[in-house]
């Protein structure tokens, strides 16, 4: 069993952008989660407040899921 803690993979300014991340794993087969999805979409502004919004995957999934998103954009 590999290591089930979440850790960041992206940090977006945006829930649109998040989810798009998110959508690119899916399609790559990682569960991702964005843990500040439903604040975001309620209040918006409060992203930056808290320093982007997150999106997660498992420890185990990392490399994986930084490999499949480098494929589409680096890394800011």
């Amino acid at each position: 069993m590999g290591d089930e803690s979440l850790v960041n993979v992206r940090i977006c300014n945006y829930l649109h952008e998040a989810e798009l991340v998110k959508s690119v794993l899916d399609a790559d087969g990682i569960d991702a989660d964005i843990p500040d999805a439903y604040m975001a979409g309620v209040q918006p502004a409060l992203g930056a407040a808290i320093g982007g919004i997150r999106v997660m995957v498992r420890a185990s999934d990392l490399h994986r899921a930084e490999e499949a998103l480098a494929a589409i954009a680096p890394a800011e």
